[in-house]
């Protein structure tokens, strides 16, 4: 007899999530959990967005410059905190060969996200930081491809402008 494999195993009262589709899909999926997790409920918001990828779940942060307005980063710890998320933090620098700007553009951002860091420490969440140079885009699709489990991104609205549709991943702009 053959083996029906469109068929639900599952008993009919048991939730099962879907499989985002598409990027319309993965959005709304991420705003859901990101409602949910604002909510207080974690543990829903968790199977939203669960995969079955390995490595810890991120949120890309995107600065603007070498600077993380305070709003975002508290947003960003909120929301970590909340879904159990690491963070990465990301400074994005202008495509300059000056290697005196770049070191000291290097040094303010390590500055500003060590301010981000040290309040992650104190809520027991892991936060890592990159520094890149060139367009927002290009440095964002480059890191969202090596980086891999990028569960969605959290921005600035001109550094989401610049990103909106490039990565396929979900986008929060604060303001």
């Amino acid at each position: 007899m053959p083996r029906n494999w469109l068929r639900n195993t599952l008993s009919p009262r048991t939730p099962s999530l879907r499989r985002a589709q598409s990027v319309e899909d993965r959005l709304a999926d991420y705003t859901e959990a990101v409602a949910l997790a604002e909510a207080g409920e974690q543990m829903l918001a968790s199977d939203v967005i669960r995969h079955s990828g390995t490595g810890r779940r991120r949120i890309l942060v995107i600065g603007h410059g070498c600077t993380f307005s305070s709003r975002l980063g508290e947003y960003a710890l909120s929301v970590a905190e909340r879904m159990g998320s690491d963070l990465l933090f990301l400074s994005i620098g202008l495509p300059k060969k000056d290697r005196n700007w770049r070191e000291a553009f290097t040094q303010l951002a390590d500055s500003a996200a060590g301010v981000w860091r040290e309040a992650a420490a104190r809520q027991n969440l892991n936060v890592q930081h990159e520094v890149r140079f060139g367009t927002v885009d290009e440095a964002v699709s480059e890191l969202v491809r090596n980086c891999g489990r990028i569960e969605f991104i959290l921005s600035e609205p001109e550094e989401g402008e610049q990103v909106l549709g490039q990565t396929g991943l979900a986008l929060f702009t604060v303001k």
